[in-house]
């Protein structure tokens, strides 16, 4: 296993070198000598993410029309990617589908918003490895323009605000570089996993970097990692982190919105919004959902609801799901990876790099920028805010949060930057029917847990969602595909 599969290493030391301070502390756990466990193979076939929080919709009223019918053959719990998916499929095979939502859109964490005036992804932005990638051929369906991001393309601004020279980049690849490959050695020859944090910790334990140096390598560590896995180092296994498939080809993003693949899927589909989701009973006569309106009844159901809605419980199982299933599903880490986009009256950056980096003083505050003046001539910057910075800003009021991030874009280009015409905010973490943006493994947890959290239960439930595709999680390409099989698995069940 190579470290940083999704994104070849040298693209994302040039690209994404973010912030992270890792601190210079003795390790969680030391690492002991000797071999790496290696996890039984898949038997099942990732979104970046962020959204303004969306609160739940009373029950409907009672309406004066005919009540829609609420049985049918199947149930598919969740409208996002992965439910849709499950659907779309299950109609070509001809079963009677009924989608419950408790959004009042489709779509889940893949959300298109237009009130600043253009279509901007507050969740899912880019299609990750466009060569065999489902995702192509689906919006090759629907014409959808799409615009490659060269993570070539940046420009990283020191703490002070001082660009960094060819040689200062030069030497943060390769302090970059050199922590990757000594953990890939480690994950090759130790025993017990340990967190990333700790085998970091030990890494800079032996060295003497200088304050400098160490702020610039924590940037890096900081947009490669932490922004990849929305979560922390030190909620990261350091076996298994980056354990996860790609596709080749660059990424490309939706200029005119990643919905128009949503739209797709969900035409012509019987689905029910505002429905949330409160008990599942399953058995040999098949399956009851209650929602807040009412119960609906079906043979089976393909379930996609996500990890952080499963593990606060939300959604009462009867009977309870598998102890293994259960196990499995605590395992997982679920994090944030939030978005701020601000749209100028034009752009007072000079700069057509694609990203823009800052190296800050504290971990991760605000350090990856994308650059859309350069990607789609607007003048809209969209920074970056993971893990538990990511989700501290939650509690912050927009003010609050909008000054941050102007200070931060005052230390780099040096001059008051002005107040943007609008912007958007998302608090994934507190968003009530997700709780987070996309699953991670944590310290303990292997590549196993997807298929327990995929496995179906009694030939009656089916999994689908990010988190139950071993080979591409916390990816819409992944929910996609989890949707395709958990459709297939249902219909050889029948």
């Amino acid at each position: 296993m190579s470290p940083l599969s999704r994104r070849d290493i040298l693209k994302l030391t040039a690209v994404s070198l973010g912030a992270l301070l890792v601190t210079r502390c003795a390790p969680e756990t030391p690492l002991p000598p000797a071999a790496r466990p290696a996890a039984t193979a898949a038997t099942a076939t990732q979104p970046p993410p962020a959204a303004p929080t969306e609160t739940p919709q009373p029950a409907p009223e009672p309406s004066s029309t005919p009540d829609l019918p609420r049985e049918t053959e199947v149930l598919v719990i969740g409208a996002g990617m992965a439910g849709l998916s499950a659907a779309r499929r299950l109609k070509e095979l001809d079963y009677d589908v009924i989608l419950l939502e408790a959004r009042q859109r489709s779509g889940g964490r893949v959300w298109t918003d237009r009130s600043l005036g253009l279509p901007l992804d507050l969740g899912a932005s880019w299609i990750h490895g466009v060569k065999g990638n489902p995702l192509t051929a689906l919006a090759d369906q629907v014409n959808a323009r799409r615009v490659p991001t060269d993570y070539d393309s940046l420009t990283i601004f020191n703490t002070d605000g001082a660009e960094l020279s060819e040689a200062e980049g030069a030497a943060l690849e390769a302090d970059y570089e050199n922590l990757m490959a000594q953990i890939e050695e480690w994950q090759d020859d130790f025993d017990n996993d340990v967190s990333l944090q700790a085998a970091i910790d030990q890494y800079l334990g032996a060295r003497n970097f200088s304050p400098e140096a160490l702020r610039k390598l924590t940037y890096a560590i900081n947009t490669t990692i932490e922004h990849e896995y929305a979560a922390d180092v030190r909620d990261l296994s350091m076996f298994w982190f980056d354990d996860a498939g790609e596709f080749d080809g660059g990424d490309v993003i939706f200029p005119d919105g990643y919905d128009s693949l949503i739209q797709q899927l969900a035409d012509g589909l019987d689905i029910r919004l505002g429905e949330s989701v409160q008990r599942i009973t399953y058995g040999a006569d098949g399956v009851r959902v209650q929602t807040r309106s009412g119960e609906y009844s079906a043979k089976k159901a393909v379930v996609t609801l996500p990890v952080g809605v499963l593990q606060k419980g939300l959604v009462q199982f009867e009977p309870s799901l598998p102890a293994k299933k259960q196990s499995a599903l605590m395992q997982f880490g679920f994090g944030v990876l939030n978005k701020l986009y601000l749209r100028f009256s034009e752009a007072f950056w000079q700069s057509d790099s694609h990203l823009l980096g800052y190296i800050s003083e504290e971990k991760g505050h605000f350090c990856e920028w994308l650059n859309l003046a350069a990607l789609i001539d607007q003048p809209v910057l969209l920074g970056f805010n993971a893990g538990s910075y990511g989700l501290q800003i939650e509690s912050l009021s927009d003010e609050e949060i909008l000054g941050a991030a102007r200070q931060t874009l005052g230390r780099m280009f040096g001059r008051e930057i002005p107040e943007p015409e609008g912007w958007l905010i998302t608090r994934w973490g507190q968003d009530p029917f997700t709780y987070g943006s996309y699953s991670s493994l944590k310290t303990g947890a292997t590549p196993d847990n997807y298929d327990l959290l995929a496995a179906p239960v009694d030939e009656t439930l089916f999994f689908a969602g990010e988190a139950t595709h071993r080979e591409h999680p916390a990816t819409v390409h992944g929910a996609y595909l989890s949707g395709q099989r958990a459709a297939q698995e249902l219909d050889d069940s029948w």
